[in-house]
């Protein structure tokens, strides 16, 4: 089907995104995302109840009081736990399933072992050997946080598949098997090989785990590092923002959440006793902060201000899958749940969205680093629950300041401005080259 283009910059993107796309390693990891957003979408709404209505500090916590001490909310506690562990929390085993099988299925081998072998050698390389808790996994590798390894490691399996077994039977003859010993056989050489190759990694993983390596290093620059100049202090709190989405979009882990449950640094405390002691926030001594830009403007929707990409979607798009995403992604968004969307567009890996991704939420912090620097606005000083909707989290950090509110309106405005272009040439790549109705992808 022929389109048209409203500019260079538009063709050349939408031409160089179609050419990624026809990699086969691009089709595996948009063929996972699509497989697991269902769990990614059900765990959002789950991760709702768990962190706003049910969390000791979520943002509808204290509109429940009575049912602090009660039975039937230790129960209701209960099973979204479960229920978020085995949906959200468990997408990477999901996603490590879905690399290797297609990865396997591509080379025409046995797909369903290897993924089920890839699940296998996900949780080897996940297990964590403790003497305090026997069974137990590093819940963090688990969900969204692990995907890109998940991926990386699945298309490994299925690649071991290719070049230490022979064709899977019922690939040959075009019919289903019931050999499943013969199966077993042919692929009993890389099953053996990735399962060894997963102790390896899980026995070099646990040491750096409780060495405490994992991303201490970037971690601890961006909550111990302080410093009096408050230009020094926006550098700061820009690179560890632009670290911090490059990693999500690539499916994994940051220096920053966007819920922000992370450790608060130095610099906030010092806001918040500032204001503490004066009782208000005007003049905080540390405007440029990690909450008072990132946290307070830079994750409505969820990383990447995703917020404005499902209020562009809904404004612009004519794609029915893209508005059947975006109207069920629309209430985890607002309180800053943006897994649905980044799956179910997708937007992770997604070379048309990278751009915005990384731009809106920084043209945010830039405007709102202007607009403090000239008093117009106090600074977000004061911790918010969890969980509280974008929009209002630096109205609630201010302790109510409507200038506040008012910027955070205009912030959303100008996030999915900057996202309607990139809509619009997304819906011309899935019409020029739709990974959805591609064969193969059972």
């Amino acid at each position: 089907m022929k389109v048209q283009f409203s500019n260079k910059f538009e063709e050349k993107l939408v031409r160089l995104t179609l050419k990624i796309q026809r990699l086969l390693i691009y089709r595996i990891i948009q063929r996972t995302l699509l497989l697991i957003f269902p769990f990614a979408l059900f765990g959002s709404f789950i991760k709702i109840i768990q962190t706003v209505v049910l969390g000791k500090e979520g943002f509808l916590t204290d509109i429940f009081p009575t049912l602090n001490n009660d039975f039937v909310y230790r129960q209701i506690d209960n099973i979204t736990n479960g229920l978020y562990n085995l949906s959200l929390g468990w997408v990477s085993v999901i996603a490590i399933f879905g690399a290797a099988k297609y990865t396997a299925k591509y080379y025409h081998r046995d797909d369903q072992l290897a993924g089920i072998t890839g699940i296998s050698a996900y949780l080897i390389v996940d297990y964590s050997y403790s003497k305090v808790q026997p069974f137990s996994f590093h819940p963090a590798i688990l969900g969204m946080r692990g995907l890109l390894f998940a991926i990386v490691l699945g298309m490994f399996i299925g690649w071991l598949f290719k070049i230490s077994s022979r064709l899977a039977p019922n690939l040959i003859d075009s019919k289903a098997t019931n050999g499943i010993l013969e199966r077993t056989f042919i692929s009993l050489k890389p099953i053996i090989f990735s399962l060894i190759i997963s102790m390896i990694f899980s026995t070099l993983i646990n040491i750096t785990y409780y060495s405490e390596a994992p991303g201490n290093f970037i971690n601890s620059l961006a909550t111990e590092y302080t410093s009096s100049n408050n230009w020094a202090q926006l550098t700061k709190t820009l690179i560890f923002s632009v670290y911090t989405i490059i990693m999500s979009f690539f499916g994994w882990s940051g220096a920053y959440s966007a819920l922000g449950v992370e450790k608060m640094d130095i610099l906030s405390t010092v806001n918040l006793n500032y204001a503490l002691q004066k009782h208000t926030a005007w003049n905080a001594p540390n405007p440029f902060t990690s909450s008072t830009l990132y946290h307070a403007f830079a994750t409505y929707g969820g990383t990447g201000c995703i917020l404005g990409l499902i209020i562009a979607i809904l404004i612009v798009s004519r794609d029915k899958d893209f508005q059947t995403v975006a109207r069920w992604a629309m209430i985890p968004s607002i309180f800053n749940i943006g897994s649905g969307v980044m799956t179910g567009i997708p937007v992770l890996f997604n070379v048309i969205f990278l751009i915005p991704f990384i731009l809106a939420p920084i043209a945010n912090m830039l405007m709102a680093a202007v607009v403090i620097s000239l008093h117009l606005m106090p600074p977000s000083v004061y911790p918010v629950p969890i969980g509280t909707p974008g929009p209002l989290i630096a109205f609630i950090a201010t302790n109510g300041s409507w200038q506040a509110l008012g910027f955070s309106v205009v912030a959303i405005a100008i996030s999915t401005y900057i996202y309607i272009p990139f809509v619009k040439m997304a819906a011309k790549v899935k019409i020029l080259d739709n990974l959805g109705l591609e064969e193969g992808d059972d």
